[in-house]
């Protein structure tokens, strides 16, 4: 069975909902669970990441939802969340990320811990968005970042953004919807990559999504918190990759993933 899960407190998962009712997700006998053939949808009441920096809401726990017997009760594989994506330049977006925490957990989950991922279902979802996308939407991966961290469930956000506009917009998250549904319907696999250096929005790791599937992403600004079990978690919660690509990096930087990544037995491109 393969998951699905959105909040009905985030505008974006507000208007999904009714999207997916109108494709075929029917109520079971469990409350804000409903099911369409071999994928269930988990609807949270709260927000499934914290809205304010470094503050945990003392209520649910774990947060937002016990994912993991939610995962057990439904032999989940994965979880893919449908959520909203902010940005300061606030453009219109349609993203795709893994989650975790280098440093500090500045919204949600733990200190210094990454979320298990999915790499290939994030990237049969993810190159849907490509099919016909709306008009002056960009689209890229984003790097590793933010809750979840604790469930050993594989999860990964698919996002639109960046406003309220594009939030409450109904085509563009039915589009958002349909990638979903499309994407988790495919078994389609490629070789698994993680990858570090680039910006947030990773333009290099964005193009190598036909030949690979990304899992973990530590962008610039998260390499000189790296240590050997943080690396230790991109590859062993980005299931099984092969290849680490680097992207950008000053000397002292490139120097610090090499020698880190150096008895990890991956191909360095």
């Amino acid at each position: 069975m393969k998951g699905i899960t959105l909040s009905l407190s985030d505008p974006a998962g507000e208007t999904m909902l009714p999207l997916f009712i109108e494709k075929g997700f029917k109520e079971t006998t469990t409350p804000n669970i409903y099911q369409r053939n071999d994928t269930i949808l988990i609807v949270a009441e709260t927000l499934i990441v914290p809205e304010e920096r470094f503050k945990m809401p003392e209520a649910p726990r774990p947060y937002p939802l016990d994912y993991n017997a939610l995962a057990v009760q439904y032999e989940l594989e994965y979880i893919a969340v449908a959520s909203r994506h902010w940005a300061k330049s606030g453009k219109p977006s349609l993203t795709a990320h893994p989650t975790g925490n280098f440093g500090k957990a500045m919204y949600g989950g733990r200190h210094r811990e990454l979320q298990y991922t999915a790499p290939n279902p994030m990237r049969n979802i993810y190159n849907h968005f490509y099919d016909d996308p709306p008009e002056g939407f960009q689209i890229s991966l984003e790097a590793t970042h933010h809750s979840p961290t604790e469930f050993n469930v594989p999860m990964f956000f698919v996002e639109v953004g960046s406003r309220e506009q594009q939030w409450r917009d109904i085509e563009v998250c039915e589009y958002l919807v349909n990638c979903i549904l499309k994407g988790i319907g495919e078994t389609e696999s490629k070789p698994i990559a993680i990858g570090f250096g680039g910006g947030h929005y990773c333009p290099k790791f964005s193009t190598k999504m036909n030949e690979y599937a990304m899992g973990h992403m530590a962008a610039k600004y998260a390499i000189d918190l790296l240590t050997d079990d943080l690396v230790s978690q991109m590859i062993e919660k980005s299931q099984g990759p092969e290849t680490a690509f680097i992207d950008g990096l000053k000397s002292k930087q490139k120097r610090k993933v090499e020698s880190l990544l150096e008895n990890s037995g991956l191909d360095l491109a």
